[in-house]
């Protein structure tokens, strides 16, 4: 029997958040913005490159990856995934 797909994308959803409550997502977060700035910084002063464009798309990108899988289970199931209410 197929599973419909409302079912399959949650599933995946659920893959890729691998159970990560929303603490553990802003405390990755966190130490992904903190290595990009870290990052930015060696290129601007070792290297003489200025990378601050990318970075700040790659924040962004990243923002996406850690947050909009718990906000889609939380709509979707109506508790926050990882335990949370």
């Amino acid at each position: 029997m197929q599973k419909n797909f409302v079912a399959v994308f949650l599933e995946k959803v659920e893959q890729i958040n691998a159970g990560r409550s929303i603490y553990a997502s802003a405390g990755a977060f966190l130490c992904v913005c903190f290595m990009l700035g870290l990052a930015n910084l060696i290129c601007h002063f070792g290297l003489h490159i200025d990378l601050a464009y990318l970075v700040r798309d790659l924040i962004f990108i990243m923002a996406f990856y850690f947050f909009l899988p718990p906000l889609i289970l939380w709509v979707a199931k109506g508790r926050l995934p990882g335990g949370g209410n």
